[in-house]
């Protein structure tokens, strides 16, 4: 059925080698490999606002009843300090990470080193005065010598992703130049060698940073921050974070992986950035006891619409032990269910498979897509809490639901009832596919039938 599918419709054929090729652009990788590699970071901080501003708070917190509001107090300080060194800081983290991920797939000498650049290039591209409120004050004032962490965090995330790719191409190229090499005669250490070598490299790079930096400031009034949130990163985070942007890029997610094609090379970097940024708003409000402003941020894809997966596959597996006549199925479910519940799916994606089987594509396709619009009105509703704590795709449905939510159970009630709806979903279409299975095996039976009655003609014949 796979190349059957493939080789007459030419047009999923040419977006499945679109994607690929998409999949396969080196800045698509770095900033995949980028976003994966701080999900330690970000796991942690969502850990340490859960706690801080749910299990040990002074107002309202799960222990606020039997321990001293000061004593507590003291005790989110350690909470607030990890939080700095985490979610204060991704955007930086995310640099670090990109640069060297492109500095591998450019060949850099020393990959390390376009990340040190990428750094640089971000701390020249901050303004030199920021305004900042001292405790106590209600206005702001304007402080000079100083780096706010509004600026290092998620909200800094896309002149991160710019700073740190285009730092790093303009430092390779200029330091594969042999002319631009200051080598050192005799025996050197090797990490002095390098470091002499990658030299002008790295002053030119920077100097090109701060010329940029200086520049916008002086035709725009504006820092590369404010220009890039105003022209860039404010409209992104609004198309994601609206229902119709969020559908649609859900909708390629889906038809993607539907097509054997793993979408986080190609939808996640338009989709994760923004989302993230949103996601930072909200625990920011979260936990300064204000409204929480969006309904969707990045979580909000995993706990309503990827429950066990992309496509809610574990709906899929529930729906394959209630209705399936096929003992392969049901082997396969027992095989490969566990892994649903913590979200890792791709054995039933390809393994079942998903990928190129028409009747099981539409519900994997289009199911979702109903969960996220029940579940952001339901939201919008007041009917579940807004999701304020980051937590990691891998996290199990319905615990991921209670602790985003800062621990409300009406999430995980909506969990269990759109994982309902999806088994609904699935199970007609799973009851067509194992009849267009039966229909297989009658149409190959037959056709070994005519074969062996045109063997024993000839067979009479002779």
């Amino acid at each position: 059925m796979t190349t059957q599918v493939k080789q007459t419709n030419p047009f999923l054929k040419k977006l499945s080698d679109f994607a690929q090729a998409a999949a396969s652009q080196r800045y698509f990788r770095a900033m995949r490999d980028g976003f994966v590699s701080s999900v330690p970071f970000l796991v942690l901080a969502g850990l340490m606002i859960l706690i801080n501003n749910v299990i040990i708070s002074p107002d309202g917190g799960w222990i606020a009843g039997f321990v001293n509001h000061g004593t507590l107090a003291t005790w989110q300080e350690l909470g607030n300090k990890i939080i700095n060194g985490s979610l204060n800081c991704y955007s930086l983290l995310i640099a670090i990470m990109i640069a060297y991920s492109l500095g591998n797939s450019r060949k850099a000498e020393s990959p390390i080193f376009c990340s040190a650049v990428a750094v640089g290039t971000i701390f020249t591209l901050m303004p030199l005065v920021n305004a900042v409120v001292p405790n106590g004050a209600e206005k702001a004032v304007e402080v000079g010598g100083i780096l706010p962490f509004s600026l290092l965090g998620t909200s800094g995330i896309f002149v991160a992703i710019f700073a740190s790719m285009l730092s790093t191409e303009l430092f390779v190229w200029l330091s594969k130049n042999d002319k631009l090499k200051i080598k050192l005669t005799g025996t050197v250490p090797p990490a002095v060698a390098q470091s002499f070598n990658a030299l002008i490299a790295i002053i030119i790079t920077l100097v090109a940073a701060g010329f940029v930096s200086f520049g916008i400031h002086q035709l725009t009034n504006l820092e590369v921050h404010a220009l890039i949130n105003k022209v860039i990163q404010a409209p992104m985070v609004g198309l994601t974070t609206s229902l119709p942007g969020f559908i649609v890029l859900c909708f390629f997610t889906n038809l993607l992986f539907a097509l054997g094609i793993h979408p986080s090379g190609i939808v996640n970097p338009i989709l994760e950035p923004p989302l993230l940024t949103a996601m930072a708003e909200n625990s920011d409000a979260f936990k300064n006891h204000l409204d929480i402003p969006h309904i969707i941020v990045l979580p909000f894809r995993d706990l309503y619409g990827h429950i066990g997966g992309t496509g809610s596959t574990i709906a899929l597996v529930i729906a394959i032990f209630i209705v399936s006549r096929k003992k392969f199925n049901r082997d396969f479910a027992k095989m490969s269910g566990p892994l649903g519940l913590f979200n890792i799916n791709e054995p039933i994606i390809y393994g079942f498979p998903v990928v190129f089987n028409p009747l099981i594509m539409i519900p994997f396709v289009f199911g979702p897509l109903i969960c996220f619009i029940i579940a952001y009105f339901a939201t919008a509703a007041g009917l579940v809490s807004r999701i304020a704590v980051y937590v990691p795709w891998s996290m199990p449905p319905l615990i991921n639901g209670f602790v985003a939510s800062g621990g409300d159970f009406r999430n995980v009630i909506l969990q269990l009832l759109l994982i309902t709806l999806m088994v609904a979903i699935y199970i007609p279409f799973l009851k067509a596919y194992e009849l267009s299975m039966d229909a297989e095996v009658v149409g190959a039976e037959s056709e070994a039938t005519v074969d062996d009655d045109d063997f024993s003609d000839f067979a009479d014949f002779q």
